[in-house]
């Protein structure tokens, strides 16, 4: 995907950059029925880099 974008997902927990079919699960999971008892806000899908 390009040397920049390497570097900055390296950074991140996950250590590689995704695609959008994982974001598209990420944001999709919490809305559909398996999800039917959480509450509260969506986790951020973004290979972990607001826990660093």
């Amino acid at each position: 995907m390009g040397e920049d974008l390497d570097v900055l997902a390296a950074q991140a927990l996950a250590g590689r950059p995704t695609g959008a079919r994982e974001i598209a699960e990420a944001v999709t999971c919490p809305a559909g029925d398996a999800a039917s008892f959480g509450q509260g806000p969506v986790p951020p899908a973004d290979g972990g880099r607001t826990a660093v």
